[in-house]
């Protein structure tokens, strides 16, 4: 009979038997156990039995799996002076999964409380969480309508930060910078206008968000401050503006071109059904 080292039978014995006897609540923190289980079931493969990234199927993806013993997570919604973020920002990763990255959402597949508890077995992986001070909320207040000024401004503001060098000028790339994540690894900064491509939300407030924290491990800085001078909360909501009027024209570009392969479908189709008519009426005729 085979032996099996202790690192893997630990988890698979905790998934068999702590899923049915520690109940889930839906609070995160109330079931860490209860979250190594599910780690082991749904996280490990990629994430590595110890959470440092190195799973079984790290190696064939595009972007390396989150090392958890770090504590840094892309997302971010805290103030720009905490370390940490929120336990609603690793949640969020969970639930609605990080696509750029290969993250798949997990919203459907486990319940709130199996999501909460998996967020205290993700703390528990980290010394940060016990060594940092809890964090707080990022200030939401002082959000700008979004009005064609406000959009104008907001472009200016695109072009007096230098997002263009990433960016390009007009959002849609290319960029002008070959940059690397935190891993060393190559990346390509987002088409600002495909918005399903995006890391995290792509609300007023999650836009906001990673205007001013940035996201960690990655090249995208915050803009609290910029060539030593300070961002005014009103500049980035400007920018937020900016970015969702390019949403709405990537989006509109996506409708045009979905229905361009629609109607080429379509004539295919048509074609086709009149080319087999055609052949039908002419074996007839022969006969």
């Amino acid at each position: 009979m085979p032996s099996y080292p202790l690192a893997l039978v630990r988890p698979v014995l905790v998934a068999l038997f702590v899923c049915l006897l520690v109940p889930s609540t839906g609070r995160a923190g109330d079931a860490p156990i209860r979250g190594e289980a599910l780690y082991a079931l749904h996280c490990a493969t990629c994430h590595g039995l110890g959470g440092e990234g190195d799973g079984s199927a790290a190696p064939r993806l595009a972007r390396r799996p989150r090392d958890f013993t770090q504590g840094v997570y892309k997302l971010k919604s805290s103030r720009p002076e905490d370390y940490l973020s929120l336990d609603d920002d690793i949640f969020g990763a969970i639930t609605n999964g990080i696509s750029a990255g290969g993250m798949p959402p997990w919203g459907d597949a486990l319940s709130e409380g199996e999501r909460r508890d998996l967020v205290a077995y993700l703390k528990s992986l980290s010394p940060v969480f016990d060594e940092e001070p809890t964090p707080s909320p990022l200030d939401l207040t002082g959000k700008v309508p979004a009005t064609a000024d406000s959009v104008a401004r907001g472009r200016q503001a695109y072009l007096d930060l230098q997002c263009g060098e990433c960016h390009g000028d007009t959002g849609r790339g290319p960029s002008r910078k070959k940059l690397k994540d935190d891993y060393g690894a190559a990346i390509s900064p987002r088409d600002l206008a495909k918005p399903w491509t995006y890391i995290g939300p792509v609300t007023p407030e999650g836009l906001y968000a990673r205007l001013t924290n940035g996201i960690p491990l990655t090249p995208m800085p915050g803009f609290v401050e910029h060539a030593g001078k300070s961002v005014a909360a009103k500049v980035r909501w400007d920018l937020v503006n900016y970015l969702a009027a390019l949403h709405a024209e990537g989006v509109e570009e996506r409708r045009r071109l979905w229905w361009i392969v629609v109607g080429a479908l379509a004539l295919v189709a048509c074609a086709g059904a009149g080319w087999m008519a055609v052949r039908r009426f002419g074996r007839r005729g022969g006969r």
